[in-house]
């Protein structure tokens, strides 16, 4: 409202300065707000960049892992079956099977048998023929 014949009293430099100094201080909170909600959606943005890419690259570690393994046992079957092949091309292999299903041995030659295994279910001895076992 402005009455043409009341003067208005003019502000002191006082005054002014502590009117700048508000607005001032009004301004700088209001750039701290804006400064902290494009923090808050700057770390949204970077975690929805961020985390799907990280939880790959963890998923592709765990796999790599896992393959390395599996590989390392396949390794170790295959070397086991190479030495068995080895040894099945040694002549000495087809004596002793041929001596073992015939049940001879060497002269001098001291052969061990293993007891029969014993079913623990039942706690009886295996019998070494299933008709024999029905009496």
């Amino acid at each position: 409202m402005n009455i043409p014949f009341v003067r208005r009293r003019r502000r002191t430099t006082e005054e002014l300065e502590m009117l700048r100094q508000a607005d001032s201080r009004g301004l700088s909170r209001v750039l701290a707000m804006l400064g902290l909600i494009f923090l808050v959606l700057e770390s949204f943005l970077a975690i929805m960049l961020v985390l799907p890419a990280w939880l790959e690259w963890q998923e592709l570690a765990f796999d790599r892992e896992y393959t390395e393994q599996a590989l390392q046992r396949a390794q170790q079957e295959e070397e086991e079956a190479h030495n068995r092949f080895l040894w099945m091309m040694d002549p000495e292999y087809f004596e002793q099977i041929a001596r073992d299903r015939a049940n001879q041995a060497k002269a001098g030659e001291k052969v061990i048998r293993r007891a029969r295994s014993v079913n623990h279910a039942a706690r009886q001895d295996t019998p070494a023929h299933p008709k024999n076992s029905a009496r």
